[in-house]
């Protein structure tokens, strides 16, 4: 008996060793992460101003198709640097009309159900075209989006909506073309989607020619479109007006990662900014 109670109380006590060193080494990997996310956004916080005179420098030698990449390592951090253009149409813009009519056929392209440009035209500007108001589960802020995030709120529907094209399953959704700080949509760069939205009469056929031109002849005046087949110069005449040839809005994408003790932390840094007005539109970290 003395024997099974000292056998009992031995396997007591390596259940809680153990026990304990799981706690203990749940608590050094928690700490070691926060650390090295600190870390991370330190080495991150100190590039800030230098890739801003990046892109800047970046805007000034191609502002038509600005582009850049960079791999460094600094401090045991691994960190790949871009700059490159903002392809999407800002959800904001749709405040004016013309733009409005890019994201009502912008959503029917993604087969979104049929008033969700109407939800989000409501949640930003106040104007009911015909949704119904109780169906939202928040108020909405009747101002612009701060954040994409809010598209998330700003309908009744499934998130899922967003994230894949419904007319397409595989691929993905309208979430993608969008964002909150584009002060401008470059012919040079625009996404495909948007192409085929700026009007009806653009077919998916002719968005391609217009890439497959671009690619091949940096677009400088939006009249050079007239040489894309498909496209006459009344056709140019109605997108003209939403478009420009050059860059309005840089996005600086800051991706860093270090390893310690068996963790690895990343993390990116996300940067809006404005060459023509020299100016961070907008900053984020995940």
């Amino acid at each position: 008996m003395i024997v099974l109670v000292a056998l009992f109380f031995s396997l007591a006590a390596i259940f809680y060793s153990l026990e304990a060193f799981e706690r203990a080494k749940t608590y050094y990997i928690y700490t070691l992460r926060l650390a090295l996310k600190q870390e991370l956004i330190d080495e991150d916080s100190f590039l800030i101003p230098k890739l801003i005179l990046k892109a800047k420098n970046t805007y000034i030698e191609n502002p038509y198709k600005p582009y850049y990449e960079e791999k460094l390592e600094k401090n045991h951090i691994h960190i790949k640097i871009v700059v490159k253009d903002d392809e999407n149409l800002n959800i904001n813009s749709i405040k004016d009309k013309n733009y409005y009519e890019v994201f009502h056929r912008l959503s029917e392209n993604f087969c979104m159900p049929k008033d969700f440009d109407k939800y989000i035209y409501y949640w930003i500007s106040g104007k009911n075209l015909g949704i119904k108001e109780e169906s939202l589960s928040y108020p909405p802020p009747f101002q612009n989006m701060a954040s994409k995030q809010e598209l998330i709120y700003a309908t009744p529907y499934n998130n899922r909506f967003l994230y894949q094209n419904n007319c397409h399953k595989k691929t993905k959704g309208i979430w993608y073309v969008l964002d909150t700080k584009n002060e401008g949509l470059n012919i040079n760069t625009v996404k495909l989607p948007i192409l085929k939205s700026l009007n009806k009469d653009i077919t998916d056929d002719i968005a391609r020619e217009i890439i497959n031109y671009r690619n091949a002849h940096t677009i400088k005046n939006l009249q050079d479109l007239v040489n894309i087949r498909g496209l006459s110069l009344d056709d140019v005449y109605k997108i003209e007006k939403l478009l420009s040839t050059s860059s309005k809005t840089l996005i600086i994408l800051l991706k860093s990662s270090t390893q310690k003790g068996g963790v690895k932390e990343n993390l990116t840094t996300k940067i809006y900014y404005s060459p023509i007005q020299n100016k961070i539109l907008g900053i984020s970290w995940y």
